[in-house]
């Protein structure tokens, strides 16, 4: 009789610990991966800070990996920024890889205000 309720109550405390493993690994996996990003973009952000005044900025929260002419597996995560210096506004696509490498830089527009 002892030994089966040993044997239910490891059953449950196996169980209870699997459970929560599986849990932490998935709430460490989302907060990980939305940090990269965040981190990338303030890096980009701060780069273009002497250039004026950020209006606005983004950056995409998954990476988007192509493949090079010399068969290489490039990851990389693309944002913009909006920069306001005096009265022009500048426009700039960018694409950053995840070690904080900007991989491209892309001027779209430039408004005069």
């Amino acid at each position: 009789m002892r030994v089966s309720k040993l044997r239910s109550s490891f059953a449950v405390w196996l169980a209870t610990g699997i459970i929560t493993a599986g849990i932490s690994v998935l709430i460490h996996h989302r907060l990980y991966y939305r940090t990269i990003p965040n981190r990338l973009l303030a890096n980009v952000k701060a780069g273009f800070a002497n250039r004026g005044t950020i209006e606005n900025s983004w950056i995409a929260m998954y990476p988007t990996t192509i493949e090079t002419p010399g068969q290489h597996h490039v990851r990389f995560y693309t944002g913009g920024l909006t920069i306001r210096h005096h009265h022009t506004r500048q426009q700039f696509e960018f694409a950053v890889q995840p070690d904080g490498h900007l991989w491209r830089l892309h001027q779209l527009h430039l408004v005069e205000n």
